[in-house]
């Protein structure tokens, strides 16, 4: 590790090792660490302890591994707009794995980017077979339940200027006719979840749910797709952790539904 000539070398080591952490992502231990940096344990242990008490960094789930801290989401939010979603994550991490570990089912979370929704977080099913959901991955609005809820949630406007730039169809089941998708939104807010009936992918099915900030604005949803048909009860089990995990997300955010306003 090299020193800056004319630098803090407490502060030095101190930038090496939150980058290291940062790098580590699913965490990284005191003793990965010391061999990274090669630096005595003492004082990666000092530093560690000290950046901890700032919030700069924590330990993964109260284990003996070390992540970034919410402190450096505080200060993101001042500098970057885009940090809201790193703090939306950071919320849904233990909500939407918790609910994946329950129903061994994946939970992808998904914000709206324009015309598309873009997932920021997925949780994977621990079962023998998992879904595989892309983090980064965008799709148009109109197709599958996470993008229909977004447009649920929207002022008309937005609708029909949606509309109006074209429904293409993603599969035969994509709702592709303006008057169809309105009358589809209507119910998908009277009921306040969302359904994908093979409309994204053939065979792939889904519910989703919305979360909503502070202002009564849907800033995400949370969804669980899954493949071909489940039996009623199976169906109701998805459904309810769904729209129970965006609930809890929604308060763990400080937001509050439409309706309770």
């Amino acid at each position: 590790m090299n020193e800056l000539k004319h630098g803090s070398p407490v502060v030095e080591k101190t930038a090496h090792l939150l980058e290291a952490v940062a790098d580590a992502k699913t965490g990284i231990s005191l003793a990965d660490l010391v061999d990274r940096l090669g630096v005595p344990r003492s004082t990666v242990y000092r530093i560690l302890n000290s950046l901890a008490a700032h919030g700069l960094v924590a330990r993964v789930n109260g284990g003996a591994s070390y992540e970034l801290g919410p402190k450096f989401i505080e200060l993101a939010r001042r500098i970057s707009p885009g940090a809201d979603k790193a703090m939306l994550v950071e919320a849904a991490k233990p909500i939407l794995t918790a609910a994946a570990d329950r129903i061994l089912e994946s939970f992808k979370l998904a914000t709206p980017e324009g015309g598309e929704m873009m997932t920021i977080f997925a949780a994977p099913s621990p079962g023998d077979y998992s879904i595989f959901i892309k983090v980064g991955g965008r799709s148009r609005k109109h197709v599958g339940a996470a993008g229909k809820l977004a447009l649920a949630y929207s002022d008309y406007s937005e609708i029909e200027a949606y509309c109006a730039a074209g429904l293409e169809a993603k599969t035969p089941y994509t709702i592709t006719n303006p008057d169809a998708l309105k009358e589809a939104l209507v119910e998908i807010r009277r009921n306040g979840y969302a359904e994908d009936n093979q409309e994204s992918n053939l065979g792939l099915r889904a519910f989703s749910a919305p979360v909503f900030d502070s202002e009564s604005r849907l800033v995400a949803s949370i969804s669980v797709p899954f493949i071909g048909e489940a039996t009623p009860d199976r169906a109701r089990a998805i459904k309810r952790e769904v729209l129970d995990s965006a609930a809890m997300l929604t308060r763990a955010i400080n937001g509050v539904h439409p309706i309770s306003k």
